[in-house]
């Protein structure tokens, strides 16, 4: 699973940085949950294509020029994914850069993206993943 998953994440991510909706959501089951970067502080899930893209309209594409996400390192964990990264993002008001760690725990389904969520901090993101397995 973990190359053919690691391809999945690759091209998501990829996708969701070129802004090109289509070729993201080709990624992720229609029934996805995500718990994206602020998402679980406020108690958060998005689901399905609809959440998803409410949440990139508003939490990304509102607010930020750029935002590129990187999966520096992808690690097959059961069946999960545990992928260490970060994303660099450009305020779209601002124009301030940021540079922000991330870990993603991510689930597959069918060979799409079926759950994901995002942690700043990877021992989070480790316990997280070793609580669900």
């Amino acid at each position: 699973m973990a190359k053919d998953g690691a391809e999945v994440v690759r091209r998501a991510w990829a996708a969701a940085s070129r802004r090109d909706i289509p070729a993201w959501l080709d990624c992720i089951d229609p029934e996805v949950e995500a718990v994206p970067f602020g998402a679980a502080m406020e108690g958060r899930v998005y689901r399905g294509h609809a959440g998803v893209l409410e949440w990139f309209e508003k939490e990304v594409i509102e607010t930020y020029q750029t935002f590129d996400v990187h999966p520096d390192e992808i690690q097959e964990v059961g069946e999960r994914l545990l992928v260490f990264g970060h994303w660099v993002a450009r305020g779209r008001e601002s124009g301030v850069e940021l540079t922000v760690p991330a870990t993603w725990v991510i689930d597959l389904r069918d060979g799409k993206i079926a759950r994901w969520q995002t942690y700043t901090d990877r021992d989070d993101a480790i316990a997280a993943l070793r609580s669900r397995a």
